[in-house]
């Protein structure tokens, strides 16, 4: 049945129509999806932009999301099917910094936008417990100089394992004192197991002041989750006008090692001191130490300080002091003191610490060794006389010994020839035998030996009892 306006009015009706389909299908699109449409704090949040027939659009930036939401990663893939024909997808992964409302922001795509997207963030998925997250600083309220002990818990509930956190402040020294370590705490009455890291925070300023922890992160089953962890805030007291800026603050302990008691003269040693408890750089210790004087008799050399390798897991340092001296002058003499002066903040006064390494007596060699000298010098002589006297003592014996075998042997020839050998040697030959004999000395005492004047006697009488005329035999009278 033909319509009552005809065919050429349903001709013109199709064409109408199938015109409006052919534009509205052509007309560019924007649309903005978040997936999960209910997001939970911690996990991740993907939010897709998908274009057709619209300008590409750049990438977004982290500056695009403000302070409620970390940007993680995007990706962007835009395709052609044909002139005038264009379609783009862009997935951005976020995580939200904060529970409640945070709000993403509107897209521009040539003539299309997407209006900001109001997103309501739970801070927990449902019959789970909140993410526990706890921070303190140890004095609550440091003095600037102050080192005080920084700590982060968290919660280890599930399967999380969280890496460790990198704080930092802007107007303090910050470093980690130790890695993560399990502990429990006990909020409300509950037990709660967490990871605890410690810092060791210095303040260089007074006033308000927080130390930001960034983010919290670990990878359960492989999946990435990000908590964000409240800023800690304090207020940093100021010194008194009087104290010096970088001088030692805290509550010194300095311990001395031994040294020694006796020195020789030229002797060298070390003072040794450990300093711990305030925080004080490392060339503000050398001044403080090159500052000491040296005592009569005592030289001291630059001085040696070390930070020990325990002060990376301690809130202040541990400095080991050397300082090396050598000894120019015998007595007593009194060893340098060490004075460490610092601000202690819960009295809110100075204190001292010192270092006294008492005395060392000092030895002068020099008096010694030449005594020693002369003493071996006289025990020399002493041995030297001793082994004359010896010598001579027995020359003595060996005299006697041979005087006494001619007269116990009664050999008057034996003596007449000692005489004449003596003559032959060059005694006076005018000497008579008598005579000769009287001369003779053993150690130089005059003979005595028993039964030698009979020899003697029996001597002259053989030898003057002889007819006169044997006396012209050349002998001597």
């Amino acid at each position: 049945m033909t319509p009552p306006w005809g065919t050429r009015g349903v001709l013109a009706v199709l064409v109408v129509l199938g015109g409006w389909a052919t534009a509205h299908a052509k007309s560019p699109t924007l649309s903005c999806t978040v997936k999960p449409p209910r997001p939970v704090l911690g996990q991740a949040v993907t939010w897709e932009i998908a274009a057709r027939d619209l300008p590409e659009m750049a990438l977004l930036k982290s500056a695009d999301f403000g302070s409620d939401w970390l940007l993680k990663d995007q990706t962007s893939d835009r395709s052609s099917m044909g002139p005038g024909t264009s379609a783009q997808t862009i997935s951005v992964i976020l995580y939200p910094l904060k529970s409640g409302a945070v709000v993403l922001p509107s897209v521009q795509a040539g003539t299309r936008r997407c209006a900001a997207r109001r997103v309501v963030v739970a801070d927990h998925a449902p019959g789970q417990p909140p993410q526990y997250v706890a921070s303190r600083i140890e004095p609550a309220r440091p003095v600037v100089g102050q080192a005080a002990r920084v700590e982060l818990d968290v919660g280890t509930g599930g399967a999380f394992d969280w890496h460790a956190v990198d704080a930092h402040a802007s107007a303090g020294v910050m470093y980690p004192i130790s890695t993560l370590s399990a502990t429990t705490v006990g909020p409300d009455g509950a037990a709660i197991p967490v990871q605890r890291q410690t810092w060791s925070f210095t303040p260089l300023r007074p006033g308000d002041m927080s130390i930001d922890f960034g983010t919290l992160r670990a990878t359960p089953f492989g999946q990435l989750v990000v908590y964000p962890v409240p800023a800690l805030h304090l207020h940093v007291l100021a010194l008194p006008a009087y104290w010096p800026v970088g001088a030692p603050v805290g509550r010194a302990t300095l311990v001395e090692g031994p040294a020694p008691a006796r020195l020789s003269i030229g002797g060298a040693g070390v003072l040794r001191a450990t300093l711990s408890g305030v925080q004080v750089s490392r060339q503000g210790l050398i001044k403080m130490v090159q500052k000491i004087r040296a005592p009569d008799g005592i030289t001291l050399y630059p001085p040696r300080v070390e930070r020990e390798p325990v002060s990376a897991h301690q809130v202040t340092p541990t400095w080991t002091l050397e300082l090396p001296f050598r000894v120019e002058r015998a007595g007593v003499a009194a060893y340098p003191r060490l004075l460490v002066p610092y601000f202690d903040p819960p009295r809110g006064a100075p204190g001292l610490a010192v270092a006294d390494w008492g005395r060392v007596h000092v030895d002068d060699p020099r008096p010694a060794r030449v005594l020693k000298a002369s003493g071996l010098a006289a025990s020399l002589g002493l041995l030297l006389m001793l082994g004359r006297l010896a010598v001579r003592r027995i020359g003595e014996r060996r005299c006697l010994a041979r005087w006494r075998r001619i007269v116990r042997a009664a050999d008057a020839d034996a003596l007449v020839r000692l005489w004449r050998e003596a003559i032959a040697r060059g005694d006076d030959q005018t000497m008579s035998l008598r005579v000769w004999v009287g001369a003779q000395r053993c150690g130089g005492e005059p003979l005595r030996v028993a039964g030698l004047e009979a020899l003697l006697a029996s001597c002259e009488h053989r030898r003057y009892a002889r007819a006169p005329s044997s006396a012209s035999d050349g002998d001597p009278a």
